[in-house]
């Protein structure tokens, strides 16, 4: 074989190979892919490999995040940057977290028994897991508490939704859910002083929160979601302050 015939070969042999570590790289093999496209009937469904286990599989999106762009455990697709502020952010302030799933049964639940918080009989959600009743939070006067509030719901969202309501001391809950509507968003007009905290309406899949400071006047504090009918079939609970 001539040194001539040698370059060609190589040449070609060259060009193969970087051939293959393109398409080994575009298949994810040197990048591997942070999710699974799992089958579902006609069609795929990309779940994290972090998935929130008491979210079905249909909950998570049929097409893949776009570069820059992740999916979260609950289904999400959202920007990389705004999730990992979102977990610096949890990391860094310290700040006690209360996460609340919020039901089609109507009910405020947990995952599971947790310091300063009542819990009260499980209750089954549409996908199955079982979850804690949550009947009242204890905090200290001043304590900077969040609330995380996650839908899980088989609904359409004018269906389906929920708050998270906390009423200033001596306001009447029934009058101030009855007056609450979805032309005011559940939040009544001229109501404003009657709430200490309250976080935005979360659908299926969605979560919202509000990071406040707890009145320091010790005391019974009524929390409600506002959402039609919803404070009738025992949506809500009690948050006590106390030294």
């Amino acid at each position: 074989m001539t040194s001539k015939n040698k370059l060609k070969y190589l040449f070609i042999l060259g060009v193969l190979i970087a051939a293959g570590f393109a398409l080994a790289d575009s298949l994810g093999f040197f990048n591997p892919k942070p999710y699974t496209a799992v089958n579902h009937g006609s069609h795929n469904h990309y779940v994290p490999e972090n998935r929130d286990a008491g979210v079905g599989i249909n909950k998570f999106p049929m097409e893949e995040p776009a570069p820059g762009e992740m999916i979260t455990p609950t289904g999400q697709i959202i920007p990389k940057d705004e999730w990992n502020q979102e977990q610096k952010q949890n990391i860094d302030d310290n700040i006690r977290t209360i996460e609340i799933i919020g039901t089609d049964q109507m009910k405020f639940t947990v995952k599971e028994e947790g310091e300063r918080i009542s819990t009260g009989r499980s209750t089954e959600a549409f996908n199955g897991k079982s979850y804690l009743l949550l009947n009242q939070i204890t905090a200290e006067p001043g304590e900077q508490l969040r609330i995380r509030l996650r839908t899980l719901s088989q609904h359409k969202p004018e269906m389906m939704a929920h708050n998270w309501v906390l009423l200033d001391q001596d306001v009447n809950a029934q009058a101030f859910v009855n007056a609450a509507n979805r032309k005011n968003d559940y939040i009544p007009p001229g109501r404003e002083n009657a709430i200490i905290a309250n976080t935005g309406l979360a659908a299926d899949g969605k979560t919202v929160e509000i990071t406040f400071s707890v009145p320091e006047e010790p005391g019974q504090y009524d929390y409600v979601c506002s959402f039609m009918a919803h404070f009738a079939a025992g949506m809500r609970g009690k948050l006590i302050v106390q030294s």
